[in-house]
């Protein structure tokens, strides 16, 4: 099973994110014990784990949230649905583009848990509440993710250079 620290992801949904267009069938991973993503440069494997990243906290590859929706669309959303500790969890965020004339995009997140077998909200009041939760919830923050659990394509030797 492909497992991040302990976390387990079991669901991944994307709607125009990176390379991702719309319409796409949710990626299945419940059954995955090990893989391998493989293929030609430029055709998504760093993409789907950028949306991870990005759904957990935010994060993909140093890129701008706008820069990370899909070419000519508005907005995009990546939900992933994980298992910790025995419980399964589910965390859905979207961003909308900014816009001209100064609109600043707009970013929603929720975070919900497992409770005979609906999903509840256990989102904060504000995003940074959220993602504090997310936070605590998956043990670590995106730095500490990418300097031991996953090395990002290009920054390898990341690790090697922190205090």
């Amino acid at each position: 099973m492909i497992e991040y620290g302990g976390m387990i992801p079991l669901k991944l949904t994307i709607q125009n994110f990176i390379c991702y267009g719309d319409n796409l069938p949710s990626l299945d991973l419940s059954n995955i014990h090990v893989a391998c993503l493989c293929g030609s440069n430029g055709h998504g494997k760093s993409a789907l784990l950028d949306a991870i990243t990005w759904s957990l906290w935010g994060n993909a590859r140093g890129k701008s949230q706008d820069d990370l929706i899909h070419f000519g669309k508005e907005e995009m959303y990546v939900e992933l649905e994980f298992l910790l500790n025995d419980t399964k969890y589910r965390v859905t965020r979207r961003h909308s583009r900014s816009g001209s004339r100064g609109r600043k995009g707009t970013t929603d997140l929720q975070l919900q848990v497992e409770h005979e077998d609906t999903y509840q909200p256990i989102t904060g009041n504000t995003i940074r509440e959220t993602q504090s939760k997310i936070t605590n919830v998956v043990g670590m923050d995106y730095e500490t993710f990418i300097n031991s659990a996953f090395l990002i394509q290009g920054r390898a030797d990341e690790f090697t250079n922190k205090s």
